[in-house]
């Protein structure tokens, strides 16, 4: 049993769940109730009323309600409305930044921590139209048809899906950039760290982050103070520097392990960030 009941609260036992609820009958709505999961609820025919926390939200074709875990929800008739339900276990988040790391810059939130603040401004309805719509219900349909077959790769087609998904919801929200972690950037900047020995460039995190080059490059200059190149630059010398410092690995071992290749390239961006030659630095440390 996926979506059970217990004391007026309900539970699902999948990381994610969609529901298709099609009422050509009168049904008189549901009575107040929590979830153990987030909420959302796209209507793709007919209207109704939902009501969270006491707050009612007229709702009709195209709107996206969100209703975060722990939160009453309540609805009145929906006599001949047509709308998906689409469940999600808050841990699913932090599953997927786990096991995918393009995830990170898409929603870097701890137990929905951040969904939750973003819940209690009062944007719990989002509205799509045209073009927007029709990508919000062909990725709902994915969803749902994935998760209902569960063939091979369904749970990355899920995952992948539901992040576009919630990425669409969140800018319809008009969060930006900087705001998503105190945010989206910091978990950016960790990731350079964590691999400025490989190859990065502009291209690839504007991607990671599913946006253009030329506005993450922006952004990025406005939360760093610096470009990106040379933010990567000076991210590999600390790290060199750390390296020599702290171990007895040979230059040539911390050159690659930097991300450097060519050694006089390396030792001219040492220099002008440290002030001195690699091996001048590490006599003057030891």
């Amino acid at each position: 049993m996926s979506v059970y009941e217990k004391d007026n609260k309900y539970y699902i036992s999948d990381y994610v769940n969609v529901r298709y609820q099609i009422n050509r009958e009168k049904i008189n709505g549901c009575p107040a109730h929590l979830h153990d999961f987030v909420e959302m609820v796209y209507i793709s025919k007919g209207k109704c009323v939902h009501t969270v926390d006491g707050v009612e939200y007229p709702l009709r074709h195209g709107d996206m309600l969100v209703i975060n875990y722990n939160q009453t929800h309540s609805f009145d008739d929906i006599t001949g409305t047509e709308f998906i339900n689409i469940l999600i276990k808050p841990e699913y988040v932090n599953r997927s930044i786990e096991n995918d790391e393009n995830v990170f810059a898409l929603l870097n939130l701890s137990e929905f921590e951040d969904f939750r603040k973003i819940l209690d401004s009062k944007k719990n309805v989002v509205t799509f139209s045209g073009e927007d719509r029709d990508r919000i219900e062909d990725m709902i349909s994915i969803i749902r048809k994935e998760t209902e077959r569960k063939e091979p790769g369904y749970d990355l087609a899920v995952r992948s899906n539901l992040n576009l998904l919630l990425l669409m919801v969140f800018r319809k929200m008009s969060i930006s950039f900087e705001t998503i972690y105190g945010g989206m950037s910091e978990a950016v900047l960790k990731y350079i760290r964590e691999h400025c020995g490989e190859k990065i460039t502009l291209e690839e995190m504007a991607k990671r982050c599913l946006y253009n080059t030329s506005y993450f490059s922006r952004v990025f200059k406005e939360y760093t103070g610096m470009t990106f190149t040379a933010y990567l630059k000076n991210t590999r010398m600390e790290k060199a520097a750390e390296l020599i410092k702290n171990t007895d690995m040979r230059i040539e071992d911390i050159i690659c392990e930097v991300g450097y290749s060519d050694r006089t390239r390396f030792s001219t961006h040492f220099r002008d960030y440290i002030g001195e030659s690699p091996l001048k630095f590490r006599k003057s440390k030891k």
